[in-house]
């Protein structure tokens, strides 16, 4: 144990209290080292074992030592070389192998110590964007909504009072699954199913034709809050007009362990009007964080027809708590 006990205090010594200065100050570390080593070579080479007392000599005793035999004294200086190393070198070359092994060891926790940082600082950075850009998106969405219940006060008090009903539902929704980077796809589906409700009491059955079709169960299928929502409203706010017939159709399926979501509606463009540029470039930033490259956003429109077709994995390649 005592014999232990030196190489146990110098990878301690080099551990805890020089390897540290390698992250700033090298040529500290570098002297310092140099320094411990020399120490020990002085402990190795202090604490070596001392030869036993020799016999006395011939001359002292008056007595000849024997000759060795012809044979036996050519064999020995055929056999004459290199003796084996002294056990002090051999403390201070396992010694300096031990600095070395715990160097290696040193930087290997360091470096998954960086890593473990880093993906904490990306995963803190991912979520502050995250709800930098839903929270763009949510008051888009309320805006429109607290509106088209402004319009319905005056013409028809009762469905306004179904109107506010309704949109207390999607605020529950939101203050309880809004904050999270995902959602259960049978939340944000539900939160659809309230905002359409909320838009068939506005808009006149006989010239507004509205389709939907969602799937009846969706466990452990979770997407992020507002996307396809937001998909929705600019469909009702672009795709509807008081002087044509329009038609929205909003159809989710689970197809090939993949969310397919697909918004159709009637374009009417007008002069002062942009469709469907509110809040675009903030939802695929939203689905590019989340998602990677794993996501496909495809938006089409030719003969009148605005169509959006996205595809998304069940769970995002970035999951965030």
């Amino acid at each position: 144990m005592k014999t232990l006990l030196p190489f146990l205090l110098l990878v301690l010594i080099h551990h805890f209290v020089l390897a540290p200065f390698i992250r700033k100050r090298i040529p500290v570390y570098i002297v310092l080292t140099v320094g411990l080593l020399v120490l020990f070579g002085v402990w190795c080479f202090s604490s070596g074992e001392r030869p036993e007392t020799l016999p006395p000599p011939h001359w002292q005793t008056g007595q000849l030592p024997p000759p060795p035999p012809e044979r036996e004294g050519r064999q020995l200086r055929e056999n004459v070389g290199p003796g084996p190393m002294r056990p002090e070198m051999m403390k201070m070359i396992i010694g300096i192998l031990l600095i070395g092994a715990d160097l290696g060891v040193y930087f290997f926790v360091e470096s998954r110590r960086k890593e473990r940082k880093m993906k904490e600082l990306q995963a803190e950075n991912l979520k502050q964007q995250l709800e930098s850009l839903r929270y763009q998106i949510n008051p888009h969405i309320f805006m429109n909504t607290l509106n088209n219940i402004h319009a319905l006060v005056d013409i028809d008090p009762d469905k306004a009072k179904e109107s506010i009903e309704e949109f207390s539902k999607m605020m529950r929704i939101l203050l309880y699954e809004g904050d999270a980077p995902t959602i259960p796809l049978s939340k944000e589906l539900s939160f659809i199913e309230h905002f359409i409700s909320l838009m068939r009491l506005r808009y006149p059955v006989e010239s507004v034709r509205i389709e939907t079709d969602f799937p009846g169960e969706c466990p452990g299928v979770v997407v992020p809050p507002l996307v396809m929502a937001s998909f929705v409203e600019n469909a009702f706010k672009h795709g509807i007009s008081y002087a044509a017939d329009s038609s929205i159709s909003v159809k989710v399926r689970l197809q090939d362990d993949k969310v397919v979501f697909r918004c159709a509606n009637t374009s009417h463009k007008s002069e002062n009007s942009i469709p469907h540029g509110v809040g675009l470039e903030n939802i695929r930033k939203r689905l590019s964080l989340l998602y990677g490259k794993t996501y496909s956003l495809l938006i089409e429109e030719d003969k009148g027809i605005y169509d959006v077709l996205m595809v998304l994995p069940p769970n995002p390649e970035t999951p965030l708590s």
